[in-house]
């Protein structure tokens, strides 16, 4: 009996494919015995690369961050960012007194009163449930810390679970626990429509706060205009995507790299972005005591153990390098990553326009696309930086007058 595609090997998969052999042969040379394990229908490992954010001053502490991206530019906005808030002593991070993931039961078509005293009154059978449900995260002091049940329309509403799960990612300790939590609302069956965590992490916000001298950014009227622009993308939908997306570019590569779910955290950063009802940039700029003042909250649930992040030795190995202590550690550092690349960006808008250092970067790239070697891209890149225009073609031209 022939196997099921998923029954197959890395290399049957890759045969089933009918690659030529030089496309085949690179696949088969990026393939991971670990990472065959992690993904359905593995085939290869997809490479992106890696870089590092070098020393942010974090709550008075130099940190080192690697940054895993595909996108020029991004790595080095980051270090410029990080040099401007070092200039001001750093980023300070503030922190719940306790961070905690929601799960979800949903309900329909039940009065909203009822379930709400049900729940009131089994409050203790709730909490037992949990314990027994996982009793794990209960001996490393985590555990079910809040139930309430929120109405979201006249018919609908939701039981909601707060749940520390200390440094772990989380989903399966939340998963694990709701599960075993519906058997309880047995009279409710009709009425659920199921048991799932949430990844808007409202109880994860961590805000991080960050001043640049005005010397440092370049005189008062750059720090105005960066407050200027900040405040353009409050009321621009169109100028605020744009923003927040480059806010994203520092918080989903560190994200990325130290293995956590970057797609949770962009999802609730802009749900957050759109709390009231109007999408709006996420940072705030302002001018205080003669400084630029940044601040940035957002709802962020990532982990340092467990899952993937305990499965995949890349990650591992950034966290080595961050030596951070704590999930809530690493979500301050991301945070501090986010506020770094967001003023980068602004500064570049506010003093002269962004495409001067992006463009260079850019230019390497397409140096290893026209096929440049190591030695022969800087070479190209400071020829290309100087013309009006600049493309593949173009490109390939002067890396073949180069090598006569």
């Amino acid at each position: 009996m022939a196997k099921k595609y998923y029954e197959l090997t890395p290399n049957e998969r890759l045969a089933f494919l009918n690659l030529n052999e030089h496309v085949k042969a690179e696949l088969q040379a990026n393939q991971s015995d670990n990472n065959a394990q992690i993904v359905e229908n593995y085939m290869s490992d997809f490479r992106v690369p890696m870089g590092l954010l070098k020393d942010i001053i974090i709550d008075t502490h130099l940190v080192n961050v690697p940054m895993a991206i595909e996108e020029p530019s991004v790595i080095a906005a980051a270090n410029n960012g990080a040099k401007l808030l070092n200039s001001g002593g750093g980023v300070a991070v503030k922190l719940p007194e306790r961070t905690a993931m929601i799960g979800q039961i949903l309900f329909y078509g039940v009065n909203f009163h009822t379930l709400h005293q049900f729940v009131t009154t089994h409050q203790e059978e709730i909490f037992d449930i949990a314990k027994r449900a996982k009793p794990s995260i209960y001996k490393r002091g985590g555990g079910l810390v809040t139930v309430n049940t929120r109405q979201i329309s006249d018919d609908e509403m939701s039981v909601d679970f707060k749940i520390d799960t200390k440094d772990a990612m989380g989903a399966n300790i939340v998963n694990t626990i709701l599960e075993a939590e519906v058997s309880l609302f047995s009279e409710f069956d009709k009425h659920i429509l199921g048991a799932i965590l949430t990844n808007y992490a409202m109880a994860q916000l961590v805000t991080v706060i960050g001043n640049v001298t005005f010397e440092a950014i370049g005189g008062r009227d750059i720090a105005e205009k960066i407050v200027a622009l900040n405040r353009f993308s409050k009321n621009d939908s169109y100028r605020a995507v744009t923003e927040n997306k480059g806010l994203f570019n520092g918080i989903g590569a560190v994200v990325l790299a130290t293995g956590n779910d970057w797609r949770a955290v962009e999802a609730s950063g802009h749900a957050y972005a759109s709390q009231d009802g109007h999408y709006r940039s996420l940072t705030h700029w302002t001018i205080v005591d003669e400084q630029l003042h940044g601040e940035l909250t957002l709802p962020i649930s990532v982990g340092t153990v467990g899952g993937v992040i305990t499965a995949m030795n890349q990650a591992k190995n950034v966290l080595d390098i961050i030596h951070t202590k704590s999930a809530d550690e690493l979500r301050g550092i991301i945070l501090a990553v986010g506020l770094a690349q967001n003023l980068a960006a602004l500064k570049a808008i506010a003093d002269g326009g962004i495409q001067r250092g992006h463009m260079r970067m850019q230019y390497r790239a397409l140096a290893v696309q026209v096929g440049a070697l190591p030695q022969e891209v800087p070479i190209l890149v400071s020829k290309l930086t100087s013309l009006p225009q600049v493309d593949a073609a173009r490109a390939t031209e002067i890396l073949m007058e180069m090598r006569r």
